[in-house]
């Protein structure tokens, strides 16, 4: 880790001060520059602030209104939409982590740089891991649709996302508070990063997965359906469904294409870089690892476009929703049911 401070005390009057000059030590010997997590207070320039306060003004708001009917209206107190929660909380944990990211540099506080070094990569692992969780809960319900209607309960479902995200905090914690890493500045250390890295690609990487596999055992028993349907009009409900099922492996394969493999692509290659390349390799190499470095915190951006987007494709996507939000704006004095 680039930035030691040395002073083993440090009192509220010179906390300015200090996070300044690490920050400007950093810039000066170029040893921390990696990863999408620079040197702090963090260098967040125009661009990332406005898609910073973007998403957080645009998300909020979506995910609270999707939370809020889905508790409110009981016929969508279902497993699969419990893990939509699931999914909600963790957009909501995104933009509070991306706030604290916006203070640490708005206030030069070194309380929320610390407190953002911590749970910098929190938020979104716990994100991928409960759209995967919802992922094999649809195999599930697909291959074992017996077992799950018996088994598969909102109160399992609940303890399952409890015990996963306990798992999760801990793990991502681990370093701090067994003291492997000492907590006393605010750089993120390379090691978290790289650990980070690793989840995120082998989540992504097991969702897309899982999604193809669900897609093609889906298509299969719709198929072997088909063959045994003798009337036009359930041909043409079995032809929907099947597309239905293509759309939704669209979505969400793309989705995870687009918002969760690109920075885990390119921060395996910034490793490559740092670790193998940059010491040996001629300037020109270097070079592109350079590059490879200033694009990893506009990567980042798209983990907060991606607690946008997930609302946005429920809403369109779920039936149920559609029709007990529209239930909930037509009579909005009438009885839960």
């Amino acid at each position: 880790m680039a930035n030691h401070i040395e002073e083993d005390n440090l009192n509220t009057e010179s906390a300015t001060n200090i996070l300044v000059s690490v920050n400007n030590i950093s810039a000066a010997t170029n040893t921390w520059n990696q990863t999408g997590y620079e040197s702090y207070p963090p260098s967040l320039d125009g661009i990332r602030q406005f898609i910073h306060l973007a998403c957080i003004w645009i998300g909020s708001p979506l995910n609270v209104m999707v939370a809020s009917v889905i508790i409110r209206q009981r016929r969508l107190r279902n497993p699969r939409n419990t893990f939509w929660l699931g999914v909600i909380f963790c957009n909501l944990l995104a933009f509070a982590n991306a706030l604290i990211e916006y203070a640490a540099y708005e206030m030069l506080s070194i309380t929320a740089c610390l407190i953002f070094r911590v749970t910098a990569g929190i938020p979104y692992t716990l994100l991928l891991v409960n759209l995967l969780l919802a992922t094999l809960d649809r195999w599930v319900a697909l291959t074992y649709p017996l077992f799950h209607r018996e088994t598969v309960t909102v109160k399992l479902v609940v303890f399952v996302q409890l015990l996963f995200c306990t798992v999760v905090v801990l793990l991502s914690t681990l370093p701090y508070w067994t003291k492997m890493i000492p907590l006393i500045a605010c750089g993120v250390d390379p090691r978290v990063l790289e650990w980070t890295t690793i989840v995120f690609l082998s989540l992504t990487l097991l969702s897309i997965i899982a999604q193809v596999q669900i897609y093609c055992r889906a298509r299969t028993c719709l198929r072997r359906d088909l063959n045994h349907q003798l009337f036009n009009h359930q041909s043409q409900h079995i032809n929907r469904l099947e597309l239905e099922a293509t759309v939704t492996l669209v979505c969400g394969v793309m989705s995870l294409c687009f918002f969760s493999l690109p920075y885990s692509a390119v921060s395996m290659s910034d490793w490559i870089c740092r670790r193998y390349i940059k010491q040996f390799a001629p300037i020109q190499q270097q070079q592109w690892c350079s590059t490879v470095q200033l694009t990893l915190p506009y990567l980042r951006e798209l983990f907060l476009i991606h607690s946008v987007y997930n609302p946005i494709m429920y809403m369109i996507r779920s039936r149920e929703f559609a029709n007990a939000l529209r239930s909930i704006i037509s009579c909005p004095e009438s009885p839960k049911e």
